[in-house]
């Protein structure tokens, strides 16, 4: 239920631009045909400062056993600056990232947030993904402990869009209360990835068990993750969907 309107099936979320000269949208004969079946009345969210576009790439939903029955989970670039900002206070900032990875650059903790142009780069990254949150808190009718932000970085530029800086998490595989989460090779604190770490303590308390794949060659190289590489056949509704009226 939002604003006295219920949504048995939920809502559509569709990638879009700002309207402009070159701004990418879904073509308009799929927008209409998503728009008629009206049971669940599509949201556009902004995702054109992406290099690929696609609204997984930024945000993701997993099970929760309280409040709406979900979590949102947003990529953030704000919670992994800080992340980063605490491991090197506490006397890890020459921690590498890409441990293990062959012929990968291996920028310390210090150096990325040393990297200037990495930072503003990735606040105009968060003030995109602010503007959408923004969006799915009144499409949804979410409050902020319906949000969960995952720590990530971005690379890129304005002009040709956005690409994950390590695997992109929240780019997820979601099998019930099973979570296959591209393996983000982040800083080791301690013999253990100081992301997955964060990861794992924001999800487990939900009850969801996390298992963290390596796609970084197969997938993450060519501006994909898991959720890009996989289908999952879902269970279908007990009920005949298809005589739900709006």
């Amino acid at each position: 239920m939002v604003q006295g309107k219920e949504y048995p099936l939920g809502r559509i979320l569709i990638g879009s631009s700002f309207p402009r000269f070159g701004g990418r949208r879904m073509a308009k004969a799929v927008r209409d045909f998503l728009v008629a079946q009206r049971v669940q009345a599509p949201v556009e969210l902004f995702s054109d400062w992406l290099r690929v576009g696609h609204v997984d790439e930024f945000l993701s939903f997993v099970p929760a056993p309280d409040r709406k029955g979900f979590r949102l989970l947003l990529a953030s670039p704000s919670a992994c600056y800080q992340l980063l900002k605490e491991k090197q206070e506490e006397g890890f900032g020459e921690a590498v990232m890409f441990k293990g990875l062959a012929g990968v650059p291996k920028p310390t903790i210090s150096e990325i947030l040393a990297n200037e142009a990495l930072r503003k780069f990735n606040n105009y990254v968060q003030s995109c993904i602010s503007w959408n949150r923004d969006i799915l808190k009144r499409a949804l009718g979410l409050a902020e402990p319906d949000i969960l932000d995952i720590p990530q970085l971005f690379r890129g530029d304005a002009a040709t869009g956005a690409d994950a800086f390590f695997p992109d998490m929240v780019n997820m595989l979601v099998l019930g209360k099973h979570l296959g989460i591209p393996k983000p090779f982040g800083p080791e604190v301690g013999g253990q990835c100081c992301l997955e770490q964060r990861v794992r303590e924001l999800l487990e308390p939900l009850g969801l068990t996390c298992t963290f794949i390596d796609d970084y060659f197969s997938y993450h190289l060519l501006s994909g993750e898991v959720h890009c590489g996989t289908n999952a056949r879902r269970k279908p509704f007990a009920f005949k969907w298809w005589h739900m009226v709006p």
